[in-house]
């Protein structure tokens, strides 16, 4: 065999073990990151999202409208982790695809989708409320309740539109084109390779549509009014007679609970989602393989910044505020309490059982003895 076939076969053969060990390497760390470490943050998070929730909506908390509004946040943080998380634990680390008609398909990603925006968008409603609050400090009064209800019904209800494409639209059996043949592929997504002019746009646009209106639009507007909270609440704080300094200083640690989390939002999701945006170049991964296989292993550590911020709002407002602090361990106290009392009481039925039951028999035993006395002493008189 002369020395150039020689070479060329050889260095098929180093590609194909590179290539080979590339996959292995990556299905290795798929396991890790999929089956360990999302399936922790969606436990994790899920549980103490929820935890959050409770803690923000005791009576001292719910007074407060932030606390309200990220009452709700972490609510939608927990339907993302059970939505959008757990999918792709299922199918990156177990290859369970749970999109297998086109109802559920259409039904899941819009579901996933709507999470995500409003997850973003209350983020800017609930710093929106809190700069009004820091321009006046006026007490909110109880008629004043239901416009958190009312606000997060209109932005729900308002962000259906944006993701009406994905129940209306994605999914199903598509016509795709290769050359001059043509075949049917099934696919719950958008396709760019489909004879529908729509799915074709909208695979090509829909990736910087969705940028846009969760991650650039919401990242902005929440940077811009967390430096105005930042103004008046620290830098240049408004005095208000009206209330009283304890009342300011849990308004600011109020204040500060939010801003947690809110720069929890802008350093692990808005550079993870943009620098995904940015990076994604189809053309370099199927050339190069040395690209594919870094562009991974980034995309992977991007997933997991961006479902890391979804599990951790309880995290940023343990550290951030004492006030929730106080009201956990309120929360934890009280709960213990009610279990010791639970406890207490039963015991005291079961102890008033037992001393009834004693009663009972002392009672009996006595009017036995006093029955047997009597009997002797009308047979004493008899015999008389």
């Amino acid at each position: 065999m002369p020395s150039s076939e020689l070479l060329n076969n050889q260095t098929v053969t180093t590609n194909a073990g590179d290539i080979q060990a590339v996959w292995i390497t990556l299905a290795s760390f798929y396991k890790i990151i999929y089956r360990g470490y999302f399936s922790f943050l969606i436990v994790f998070g899920t549980s103490f999202n929820i935890l959050t929730a409770i803690i923000l909506l005791r009576e001292k908390l719910r007074r407060f409208s932030t606390c309200r509004y990220m009452a709700v946040c972490s609510l939608l943080n927990a339907g993302v982790l059970l939505t959008n998380t757990l999918y792709m634990t299922l199918v990156m680390g177990w290859q369970i695809n749970l999109r297998s008609s086109v109802l559920w398909c259409r039904i899941h990603v819009f579901v996933s989708q709507w999470f995500r925006g409003f997850a973003s968008w209350i983020l800017v409603i609930v710093a929106i409320d809190r700069y009004q609050g820091s321009r006046n400090l006026r007490p909110r009064t109880q008629s004043k309740n239901n416009i958190v209800t009312i606000t997060c019904v209109i932005a729900g209800v308002a962000l259906v539109f944006p993701n009406i494409h994905y129940l209306l639209l994605i999914g199903g059996v598509v016509t795709l084109k290769a050359g001059d043949l043509s075949y049917e592929h099934y696919a719950c997504s958008f396709h760019k390779n489909s004879t529908n002019p729509i799915h074709r746009w909208l695979a090509l646009s829909n990736t910087w549509l969705e940028l846009i209106t969760i991650i650039f639009i919401p990242s902005i507007l929440t940077l811009i009014f967390n430096i105005f909270i930042i103004k008046n609440s620290f830098i240049k704080p408004l005095n208000n007679e009206k209330l009283k300094s304890r009342s300011k200083s849990r308004t600011r640690r109020v204040t500060t609970m939010l801003l947690a989390s809110n720069i929890g939002f802008l350093a692990l999701v808005s550079p993870a989602q943009i620098f995904y945006a940015l990076t994604f170049d189809p053309h370099s991964i199927k050339s190069q393989d040395k690209y594919f296989f870094s562009y991974m292993i980034k995309a992977q550590i991007y997933q997991c910044l961006i479902n890391t911020y979804y599990a951790m709002n309880f995290v940023f407002c343990f550290a951030s505020s004492s006030f929730f602090r106080r009201e956990i361990q309120k929360f934890i106290n009280s709960s213990d309490l009610r279990r010791k009392s639970e406890t207490s009481s039963a015991n005291n039925i079961i102890t008033n059982k037992k001393f009834y039951n004693n009663d009972k028999v002392m009672e009996t035993t006595t009017m036995l003895g006093e029955n047997k006395s009597c009997m002797v002493d009308d047979t004493t008189v008899v015999t008389d």
